[in-house]
């Protein structure tokens, strides 16, 4: 079954073959063997036998192979999202109290804005699109600062929420309000797997994916590069968090390897190596613990997993850099609208990030009006992970 009318399936022709026809390497093929007609797929095979057709048929329709393939990746990966509900009154308080005791010239202003906390339930919707289209993952790990979705069912196998205090080295620093704080500490997570994907909330996934688009079948994560530039100058006052955080990653590279680089990286599913971040936060424990204790954005942040990893990674030789059909909306255009309906319709897209930088207030009824509108037609299978799902029927 398809999710949304926008999807559409692809048809291949073969041909059952009669008697007396040659292999392209050399001999005969079986009568009644099936061949494709095009071969420019990349495909296993280019013919099945009968006994292999009859074999398929009996197994799902699917080419049983003797063992799984060499090029493709054997090791468990779980994803971790972080999440936070800005609505939350004892959350509020916790932020409020926090913010009136740091000094505001070390805080960048953004950092502070309702929309770095406003839930629109992407949760929900992302979960419901990993469940849909990267239904191979282990367990998924939602980190939060005591809060839990009204609508998660924390029953569910695959389900585990984490609290900031038991992944912080240093519980003291807490309460946190601050994405680069706590993404610094991700890699604690007990029973984490060493491959994993971190997910913000605003990532969604629009087809079915495998492990390797994410990771090497030997285990080499995979980075992808944006085409937005870093410019070449050091970071300063103008620099939004995301920019100061990405020049503060390239001046760690240079530092330490003798390299630069030019390009962020694109916001999608971040591959992680847990070993590379463990070996990282041994190597540097000052860095690590410097941005943990960070509460509120702030021009010295690093973003480690998210961009100083893919710099680490790559210069250790553990991770090259892959292709991800990807596509960014941002909340404040004004051109909302047609952006979600280009994205609902394209089939071309892995991934996709609805963000939001800044927002006027009275366009906020709005967007939340063709946000949900868009989530709904897009997603409308509830998910396994949801409160009161019966459905045994797969949503694809």
């Amino acid at each position: 079954m398809l999710s949304t009318p926008n999807q559409t399936l692809s048809i291949e022709l073969w041909e059952e073959l009669g008697s007396n026809v040659q292999r392209v390497d050399g001999g005969l093929h079986l009568p009644g063997t099936l061949r494709r007609r095009n071969s420019d797929h990349g495909l296993a095979v280019d013919y099945m036998e009968p006994n292999t057709w009859d074999s398929a048929l009996r197994n799902s329709s699917r080419l049983a192979l003797p063992a799984p393939h060499l090029r493709e990746l054997q090791e468990p990966i779980d994803i971790v999202y972080t999440w936070v509900d800005g609505s939350d009154p004892k959350w509020r308080a916790r932020m409020n109290n926090t913010r009136d005791k740091v000094d505001q010239g070390t805080t960048e202003p953004s950092s502070v804005s309702e929309s770095r906390f406003t839930s629109r339930e992407e949760l929900k919707f992302s979960l419901r699109s990993l469940e849909y289209y990267a239904s191979w993952v282990r367990r998924i790990f939602i980190v939060t600062d005591q809060q839990i979705p009204e609508w998660l069912n924390t029953d569910h196998p695959k389900i585990t929420v984490v609290d900031h205090r038991d992944i912080f080295s240093d519980t003291g620093v807490l309460p946190v309000f601050n994405s680069h704080a706590i993404e610094s500490q991700l890699h604690h997570i007990p029973g984490l797997a060493e491959h994993y994907l971190y997910l913000n909330d605003d990532c969604f996934f629009l087809r079915p994916t495998r492990p390797e688009l994410f990771f090497t079948a030997n285990g080499l994560s995979k980075h992808f590069r944006s085409i937005v530039p870093i410019d070449v100058e050091g970071w300063g006052p103008r620099d939004l968090p995301i920019i100061s955080a990405a020049k503060q990653g390239r001046h760690h590279l240079l530092s330490r390897y003798g390299r630069t680089v030019t390009h962020r990286f694109k916001h999608t599913p971040h591959s992680q190596l847990r070993s590379v971040l463990e070996t990282m936060e041994s190597e540097e424990p000052e860095l690590f613990a410097r941005v943990a204790a960070s509460p509120f954005r702030s021009p010295e942040d690093v973003s480690i997993p998210s961009s100083l990893h893919h710099f680490d990674a790559f210069a250790r030789g553990q991770s090259v850099e892959g292709q991800i059909g990807y596509q960014f909306v941002d909340l404040s255009a004004a051109d909302l609208e047609l952006r979600l309906l280009r994205v609902a319709r394209r089939t071309d897209l892995d991934v996709f990030c609805l963000n939001e930088t800044t927002l006027r207030e009275e366009s906020e009824e709005s967007v939340d009006h063709l946000v949900a509108r868009f989530f709904n037609a897009r997603f409308p299978v509830p998910s396994s992970f949801e409160v009161g799902f019966r459905s045994s029927k797969s949503p694809h």
